[in-house]
């Protein structure tokens, strides 16, 4: 894409995912929420534009890292010396850094009589030491052509995209190479709201550059406008962080105080004053979807036909319904309309998993594969009802 996305404030109530970017940002609102969260420009040649407001990593014009790598060398053992916090992060950046990779861009410019071309900057990790890297699907998006620098500017290769979720956001790449260090993934469902946070990026061009914080928040709901496509990507289960964020640590991990990848940096947004909020996807999420992209090239996302907003415990006592998903609309012919789903109703369980902030319809269902039979429990008029429903194959 062209530019960085810009953050919508969020909707009443949580939908589906979805992410954008823009050109130097307007002046930034904070609201209750998500503000608005500007994209800067695509970085042309060197980063400029830094003064950028809000900042999304999922569409920075370009400018989000991705990893490198390649090889037989397993992931890098979990770290365990986490005597204080600031050995924790020295390790940390000593020994994940090595993972971390930065990617330059090159894209195309749509004008064919001007024939210009924008470069970006965007992270990633190595995830297997044969040269898969997992990265955000809007740091490589519309490239021409990728390259892959691994820490210090040691060692440069030519990557090749394997495959992309948009609407998740994540996107694996491959270089040609072997015995590279790897990263493993941490348990993103174990996550505490305090506990350390240490990114680790190309911020604004600066390469394995560290920065720590704490998890701020989990389950949280961004909106992100695409002004290419039109379309809103929503990311319902994203992470809070207060470890700093800036255009180019985008597709880089968000790692515990082992090691371990809790979650992908892709979008940051800017209060009027000061660092502002930091972002990343959930790290079971990207996990699984990354492991689908590198076995088939795609993820075969089973498909159930319903908009939903996600209800926390709050909204269901506000609208005396129960905690779940609130179906908004259904389409037709559906697995659900098929099934007798209907708008109003609440989707509380799928094969006696309860679906609450902690696990959104969506990823929930991501764990099944298209024709599987499930068992759906909804609430309706005051009482629950089960149904069975077979998935469809997302369209």
């Amino acid at each position: 894409m062209a530019s960085e996305p810009q953050f919508l404030p969020p909707p009443p109530d949580p939908a589906p995912l979805s992410p954008v970017p823009v050109d130097k940002p307007a002046t930034p609102r904070r609201r209750m929420g998500i503000l608005g969260i500007v994209v800067i420009s695509a970085l042309v040649g060197a980063l400029a534009g830094t003064a950028a407001t809000i900042l999304v990593a999922p569409r920075l014009i370009k400018v989000t890292p991705t990893g490198v790598g390649g090889g037989g060398i397993g992931p890098l053992a979990p770290i365990t010396n986490n005597v204080t916090e600031e050995s924790a992060v020295i390790s940390v950046a000593d020994q994940d850094g090595k993972a971390v990779v930065e990617i330059k861009t090159t894209i195309s410019s749509p004008d064919m009589i001007l024939q210009t071309e924008q470069h970006g900057i965007g992270s990633g990790f190595i995830v297997r030491s044969d040269g898969y890297i997992v990265t955000n699907n809007h740091v490589v998006e519309n490239a021409r052509q990728l390259q892959v620098i691994l820490r210090d500017g040691a060692k440069k290769f030519d990557a090749r995209v394997i495959g992309t979720s948009p609407e998740d956001d994540v996107a694996v790449i491959k270089v040609d190479a072997q015995d590279l260090p790897a990263l493993s993934w941490g348990d993103s469902n174990a996550l505490k709201v305090g506990q350390l946070a240490i990114a680790i990026g190309s911020p604004l061009g600066q390469q394995n550059s560290v920065t720590k914080g704490v998890i701020s928040a989990l389950h949280r709901f961004i909106s992100i406008p695409n002004p290419s496509t039109g379309q809103v990507e929503n990311i319902l289960n994203a992470i809070q962080t207060d470890a700093q964020i800036n255009p180019g640590n985008s597709g880089g991990p968000l790692l515990n105080s082992a090691g371990q990848v809790i979650g992908v940096n892709f979008a940051i947004e800017q209060a009027q004053a000061g660092p502002g909020l930091g972002f990343a996807l959930d790290g079971n999420a990207a996990r699984d979807i990354a492991n689908q992209l590198i076995q088939t090239g795609h993820v075969n996302r089973p498909f159930l036909g319903v908009t939903y907003n996600q209800l926390d415990e709050t909204a269901a006592a506000a609208n005396g319904l129960v905690v779940g998903a609130v179906v908004t609309a259904i389409t037709p012919g559906s697995p659900a309309d098929r099934a007798g789903i209907k708008v109003q109703d609440v989707i509380t369980k799928v094969n006696g998993q309860s679906i609450d902030d902690s696990h959104p319809l969506k990823d929930v269902l991501r764990q099944y594969a298209p024709g599987t039979k499930v068992s759906v429990t909804i609430y309706r008029g005051g009482k629950n009802q089960t149904l069975q429903v077979t998935l469809g194959t997302h369209p």
